[in-house]
């Protein structure tokens, strides 16, 4: 693999982590092999999180789960509003990327000057929907969150981000995402059971439709469940 070499930008800007930063890019330098499942990985694990979301959701309509499928809705939400919080952080601190600001070797060549490292766009991504994932099921949560964080050190070992980078989008993406379930859990409940009564129905949940109710009265079979005999 052809490395690049970064080309150092007028002013070098020295922050608190650019030594872990140096010692990162340093390593990556020192393990060939690793370059390029590295490589691959940073954009392929966007396509893995999506298949354990996609499991996740099919699951809880499988159980008829109404919080379950609420925290699956959520999690496309809640990432969606955590991207577009990141990219107005970028906006806002136009902070250069370390391979312009610091003059080192890199696995991927440096992106432009106006594309900004603050915060990590990938990481963000990942770490909501391991957020989210985590909300759904507990098991996939964690699968995901070591998933997510292989994503955030891709972008320090490619020479993309600083590890603060990294950190700002982890943190960013778990308290946009738990912290706005907190708020939203509720009204996506029942927008979800709203919902079921409507040709949505399918997408939320697996159980069949409860049979309509004869001369406008609900049958004995809908307000008493069947017992056993």
């Amino acid at each position: 693999m052809i490395l690049a070499l970064a080309a150092p930008a007028a002013s070098t800007v020295t922050t608190a982590d650019d030594g872990w930063y140096r010692s990162i890019t340093a390593f990556a330098q020192h393990t060939a092999w690793l370059q390029g499942p590295m490589t691959l990985y940073t954009s392929a694990s966007f396509g893995l999180l999506a298949l354990i979301a996609l499991y996740a959701w099919w699951t809880a309509r499988a159980r008829t789960d109404r919080a379950a499928t609420a925290a699956v809705a959520w999690l496309g939400i809640g990432t969606v509003i955590a991207i577009g919080c990141g990219l107005g952080l970028k906006q806002v601190f136009h902070e250069s990327r370390p391979c312009l600001a610091i003059h080192v070797a890199t696995v991927q060549a440096c992106p432009g000057l106006t594309d900004y490292s603050f915060p990590s766009d990938h990481t963000t991504v990942a770490v909501a929907l391991a957020a989210g994932l985590w909300l759904v099921d507990r098991r996939l949560g964690v699968a995901a969150a070591v998933l997510a964080l292989l994503e955030g050190f891709s972008r320090v070992y490619l020479g993309q981000h600083y590890p603060h980078d990294v950190a700002a989008a982890i943190f960013l993406s778990t308290l946009i995402v738990l912290g706005g379930w907190l708020l939203v859990r509720r009204p996506l409940i029942r927008l979800v059971r709203a919902l079921e009564s409507t040709p949505l129905r399918p997408l939320l949940t697996a159980a069949p439709k409860p049979p309509a109710a004869a001369s406008g009265r609900p049958s004995a079979e809908v307000i008493e469940p069947e017992r056993s005999r």
